[in-house]
C-alpha cells in the first residue's frame, strides 16, 4: 500500500510540474523535489523522465478507455452513444491537461506511438466500427476512421473547451445519423 501511495505521490507531482512548466523543462530532480522524495527513491520507481511520463499516459489511457466504454454502453441511439463516448474521450484528456500553457506539447508527446496509446486507440476504433456495423452502416471501418479523425480535429482546433462536446455531437449527428436512418 505504501509503495502505491509513494508512486502516486511521484506521479501527481510530475503531472503538476509538466502542466506548469512543460515536459521538456521538467527534470527528474524537479520531480523528486516536488514529490518531496529523495532522488534515489524516485529512481527506484522510474528509471527516467520518459518512464514517468509513460506512467502518467498509461493512467490517462485507462481512465479514457473506461469512460469511453461506459458512455458507449449507455442508453440511447447509436448516434447519442457514439457522441457521448467520443466526448467522454476528450473530456478525460481535458481533465489531465486542463488549461495548461503546455497542453499542446504534452498532447503531441502523448500522441507519439506509445504502446498504451496505440492499444487504447485501436480498441476505440474497433468498438466504434462494431457499433456502426451493428447499426447497419455501410463501410463501417471507413466511417469510423473519418469520424475519429474529425473528432480529433475538433478537439485540436477548438478555441475553448466548451466547443468540443457540442462539435463532436454535431459531427456524429451529421455523419452517422443519415447512415442509420436509411
Amino acid at each position: 500500500m505504501v509503495e502505491i501511495d509513494r508512486q502516486e505521490q511521484i506521479l501527481s507531482a510530475a503531472r503538476r510540474l509538466m502542466l506548469r512548466q512543460g515536459l521538456r523543462a521538467t527534470s527528474m530532480e524537479a520531480i523528486a523535489a516536488e514529490a518531496r522524495v529523495a532522488k534515489p527513491t524516485l529512481y527506484k520507481y522510474f528509471p527516467d523522465k520518459n518512464a514517468v511520463f509513460e506512467a502518467i499516459v498509461a493512467g490517462l489511457m485507462a481512465e479514457l478507455h473506461q469512460q469511453f466504454v461506459a458512455a458507449l454502453r449507455g442508453e440511447g441511439t447509436v448516434v447519442a452513444r457514439l457522441a457521448a463516448a467520443l466526448s467522454a474521450k476528450y473530456e478525460a484528456i481535458d481533465r489531465l491537461l486542463g488549461e495548461s500553457p503546455h497542453a499542446d506539447e504534452l498532447y503531441d508527446e502523448h500522441e507519439k506511438v506509445r504502446p498504451e496509446v496505440r492499444a487504447t486507440e485501436d480498441a476505440i476504433d474497433a468498438m466504434v466500427a462494431e457499433e456502426l456495423r451493428k447499426a447497419g452502416v455501410g463501410q463501417p471501418e471507413l466511417l469510423t476512421r473519418l469520424l475519429l479523425d474529425a473528432a480529433w480535429g475538433i478537439k485540436r482546433k477548438a478555441r475553448d473547451l466548451g466547443e468540443v462536446g457540442p462539435g463532436i455531437r454535431l459531427l456524429v449527428e451529421r455523419l452517422v445519423g443519415p447512415e442509420v436512418r436509411r
